[in-house]
């Protein structure tokens, strides 16, 4: 069947749209501009709109999308344990609000370029936040009650609440008395009209959880939740109804009074708006130019401007009042990706993944472009791909399917009908068009002779789920899998003897540069390194305690590793030291690099990352230990526009580095309560986009401050 190609938006419209990834040597290819969910979005006017999501992610627009300013820090640079924003408040162009999980607040003064934190007085997670003028807001503490402010967010109190152990995820607010948190406890509803003293608790006639509340005066209000629970209160929240006439069966997550007119956003492909108070709902088909859509969680409105926003980084827009929307990140597929190939930076590449609507993406222009193909015969999940060549290459997946292409991808041909029925395949290895094996669930490799039209099933004397096998030639091979199970054969597969590389937990892929040496990494941070064929595996120190789930290596010096920890590292002398870069997305799967400066990454929620010839923020970690805690002063100093700043731990610690300006903003964050292994750290500092004057850079670990310098920046 030949390749149905979808472009949602002409090659014109991409190449001329603009993605400022700040900070990150990362950029988002699919989807564009980026992929994390969004939870927060602000409508200024026709033209400028602000939105708030996962993995830190901030992204404003003030050309109606033509061109993005994208960062992920909003708390923090990306996270080991990430901390994602759940909610936002933006009072004007300049000044907003982020909060989230870990009790996390931010605050920006500059349009969501930097971000300041905020003490919560919590450690519960931050669910909603609302504002009833420029000064006073409330925020839900989730597992303790609400927090208040009276000054535009600087500082927070808790505000009297008759239970910590019922679960908020919204707050409203008509003024200071009236006060009003829906809960996930039995579709009840807390509301106070003595601003907190006293406390009513009233059921809203549903089993559903509830998600938002909002109210038009002191009578009239409604609630929303999951099983298109949207109801009705015309008495203060005394007695509910259930509204919810013309709505589709769907979980709503926001509600929006406006200009007379009631709005619900949700898992759904309409906005709903009442012009009766719920009465009765029209729909408003809010996708655009969108081929696939998923759950909204946040919408807003100015004028005849709407926006709605949500998972996979859904961001929609219209200018006419919902009559016609522009669909900004162009989402063909919902999944997660596990493994990619490219042919070259520029031209093929090809990632696979779970099943919505086939578990194929394709591009062949470098990721500025990318197709799938709903009628492709491959109804199961694929974990791996390999290819031989541009040309002839191999993928695998769940129910022990194997499929072949030839002509570079446009078709794909079951190859698989000889293996057992019971066997999940992770990882295809050929070393030619014929001769190849695939691993799986169970201890199971199979391997072919004659390009997959007959398998032998190989014992390979485990038991494990076997995750990768790696074969550098005809003869020698291993493999990797859970329990730490590591396994050599040099007779093609016929015997696989184990190795021992002092690692019990799973492994997760394995790289071999050739018979002697390679790679292998896998849970809590682990990487090894043989040299002399699998006799024995030194631990190669890495930055990070997170998971690595993937490598990638083109040569013993040079290399990826990628994982769970919201970064990725790279090394050019063998791991002895790694660069760090943010990937400004969330866990990563498989990693295929090209070379030093160039690779790709898929990551959950169907992203897909692109690093070529790049060297942004270039952070340096060393495994040399030192014995102490220490911060150097920076040097050279003065200095413009870059310097560099050395900081060295001895022992695994929590690290926070940030950079604030004479009067306390933060204008930097390096890490953010960053589980990191013992070693030194080199910071390239730039200072292109600050202004000449006195800054402070300071080291916390493990929530104890080591030390703060000094530096002054002169342009």
């Amino acid at each position: 069947m030949g390749k149905i190609t979808y472009y949602l938006l002409s090659l014109m419209l991409f190449m001329n749209l603009i993605f400022s990834q700040e900070n990150s040597p990362w950029k988002w290819s699919h989807p564009k501009p980026q992929g994390n969910t969004l939870r927060y979005v602000k409508v200024f006017n026709s033209t400028t709109f602000y939105a708030i999501g996962y993995a830190g992610t901030f992204i404003k627009t003030t050309n109606g999308g033509t061109n993005w300013f994208i960062t992920h820090n909003v708390m923090g640079e990306q996270q080991n344990s990430q901390y994602f924003p759940y909610s936002g408040w933006f009072f004007d162009m300049n000044t907003g609000l982020a909060c989230g999980t870990s009790g996390k607040i931010s605050r920006t003064t500059n349009g969501g370029v930097s971000w300041d934190t905020i003490s919560s007085g919590s450690t519960g997670a931050l669910y909603g936040m609302h504002f009833i003028n420029s000064t006073t807001g409330f925020i839900s503490n989730y597992n303790n009650g609400i927090l208040k402010t009276t000054n535009s967010g600087l500082n927070w109190t808790a505000v009297a609440f008759p239970s910590t152990t019922i679960y908020s995820y919204n707050i409203f607010a008509l003024n200071e008395n009236n006060i009003y948190a829906p809960t996930s406890s039995s579709a009840q509803l807390y509301y106070t009209t003595n601003g907190g003293t006293n406390w009513s608790i009233v059921s809203t006639g549903t089993t559903a959880t509830l998600y938002d509340v909002c109210f038009k005066d002191v009578n009239t209000g409604w609630v929303c939740g999951s099983s298109t629970a949207v109801r009705a209160t015309t008495n203060g929240g005394a007695n509910w109804t259930s509204v919810n006439t013309g709505l589709s069966s769907s979980s709503f997550y926001e509600l929006d009074y406006i200009s007379n007119t009631l709005y619900v956003t949700g898992n759904s492909f309409y906005i709903y708006k009442s012009t009766n108070d719920g009465t009765t709902w029209d729909s408003i088909s809010h996708t655009g130019s969108q081929v696939y859509t998923s759950t909204y969680y946040a919408f807003d409105l100015n004028a005849t401007t709407m926006a709605a926003v949500g998972a996979f980084g859904l961001t929609n827009t219209s200018t006419n009042s919902g009559a016609n929307w522009i669909a900004h990140n162009p989402l063909i597929y919902s999944s997660t990706l596990n493994d990619i190939w490219c042919d070259n930076m520029n031209g093929k590449v090809i990632a696979v993944g779970s099943v919505a609507p086939t578990p194929i993406m394709y591009s062949s222009n470098g990721g500025i472009t990318w197709s799938t193909d709903p009628g492709l015969p491959i109804p199961v999940a694929l974990n791996g791909i390999k290819m031989i060549n541009s040309n002839t290459g191999y993928v695998c997946g769940s129910t022990n399917r194997v499929f072949k292409t030839t002509n570079g991808g446009t078709n794909w041909d079951s190859v698989s009908t000889a293996i057992g029925t019971s066997t999940t395949l992770y990882c295809p290895d050929f070393i030619d068009a014929n001769t190849g094996w695939v691993s799986g669930s169970s201890g199971r490799i199979f391997k072919t002779t004659n390009g997959g039209s007959n398998w032998t099933l190989l014992t390979t004397g485990s038991t494990s789920t076997l995750y990768r096998i790696d074969m550098v030639d005809a003869n020698t091979g291993w493999f990797v899998g859970s329990s730490g199970a590591v396994r050599k054969t040099t007779d093609g597969g016929t015997t696989w003897n184990a190795q021992t590389p002092n690692y019990t937990s799973t492994l997760y892929w394995i790289k071999m540069i050739d018979a002697n040496s390679g790679y292998l990494c896998g849970l809590g941070g682990t990487v090894r390194k043989t040299t002399n064929g699998g006799t024995s595996w030194d631990t190669v120190a890495t930055p990070f305690t997170a998971s690595q789930y993937s490598l990638s290596f083109t040569n013993l010096n040079t290399g990826f590793v990628a994982g769970a920890a919201g970064y990725t590292i790279r090394t050019s002398n063998e791991g002895t030291t790694w660069q760090i870069l943010n990937n400004g997305a969330a866990t990563t799967g498989g990693i295929y690099a090209k070379g030093y400066d160039s690779a790709w990454v898929c990551a959950s929620s169907a992203g897909i990352l692109k690093l070529y010839n790049t060297f942004v923020g270039n952070i340096n970690w060393s495994s040399e230990i030192p014995l102490k805690y220490t911060l150097s002063q920076n040097y050279p100093n003065p200095f413009n526009p870059k310097t560099t700043i050395k900081f060295a731990i001895p022992k695994v610690s929590r690290i926070t580095f940030k950079i604030y300006d004479v009067v306390g903003r933060e204008v930097e964050t390096l890490f953010n309560n960053v589980e990191m292994n013992p070693g030194t750290v080199t910071y390239d500092f730039d200072g292109t986009n600050l202004a000449s004057g006195v800054y402070f850079y300071t080291l916390i670990a493990n929530d104890v401050k080591i030390d703060t310098k000094k530096m002054i920046l002169v342009k």
